[in-house]
């Protein structure tokens, strides 16, 4: 690896945030690319991610050069119920599922420059989302599945996580179980749930909030401040995740890059 290394980090908004702090309403105040580029010797870093992306968009994404790549995808695969696919659909490139999304991605990376590095990361347990920006941009967490398009079948983010790991494994890229390694549960997610029971707000953990009630035009916004624990919002990391995840893909770069 040359000494300054070009980086280029791909992924959705746990990758966009890093550079758009105003956007986390500054819960956050350095994200996860930031912390690794502090760890590493002076890489040149190409934020490339796409909020509220998933696999496919990166089909047709343009891949610049550079020495390397960090891949952090699927959360929203899982939430907008995209086809799993399996292994051998990612063998076979295949166009309509996560899996073989997964494997055009790599070889558009390898197109870029074939010597690249690249690590992988899973996505993570979740707990209940709501936008810090739009309440009505929300979601429930990892602890129930959402279904595949097309089939109807219920998927579990875990499996969605379960599946990139497989994938790369059988193409021998290097890849972080962010989702069983970094610490990151539906109960640790946030330390509460600020909501509305009986008439009035009570702050609930997981999982004594799944089922309550939350009004997006009404309720006040369920996540203050001191809600925060691996997340600000049930979704996107807080100083606190985003230092784990930083330091899991440090401690994986160095092994690869051999710094």
């Amino acid at each position: 690896m040359p000494e300054k290394i070009k980086w280029a980090a791909i992924g959705d908004s746990f990758t966009y945030l890093n550079d758009h702090l105003d956007e986390t309403g500054y819960r956050v105040t350095k994200g996860y690319l930031t912390r690794i580029a502090e760890a590493l010797p002076q890489p040149e870093l190409n934020n490339l991610g796409i909020n509220g992306s998933n696999f496919e968009c990166w089909i047709g994404q343009e891949i610049p050069f550079a020495d390397l790549y960090t891949v952090l995808l699927g959360t929203n695969d899982w939430h907008g119920g995209m086809p799993l696919g399996s292994v051998k659909t990612f063998r076979a490139r295949e166009t309509g599922n996560t899996a073989g999304r997964l494997g055009i991605l790599l070889d558009h990376i390898r197109g870029a420059n074939p010597a690249a590095k690249i690590v992988v990361g899973t996505p993570v347990p979740r707990g209940d989302f709501v936008y810090i920006l739009d309440a009505e941009n929300n979601a429930h967490g990892s602890w129930a599945p959402d279904r595949e398009q097309g089939t109807g079948r219920e998927v579990y983010l875990h499996e969605v996580a379960s599946l990139i790991l497989d994938c790369c494994e059988a193409e021998g890229v290097p890849c972080i179980d962010l989702y069983r390694a970094a610490g990151f549960t539906e109960a640790n997610a946030v330390k509460f749930k600020r909501v509305k029971v009986g008439g009035a707000y009570r702050d609930l953990p997981y999982p004594d909030y799944v089922g309550a009630p939350f009004d997006p035009k009404r309720d006040e916004y369920p996540y203050p401040p001191e809600a925060a624990d691996m997340t600000y919002d049930g979704l996107h990391p807080s100083d606190k995740g985003n230092a784990r995840i930083a330091e899991l893909f440090v401690e994986k770069i160095v092994e690869e890059c051999k710094f």
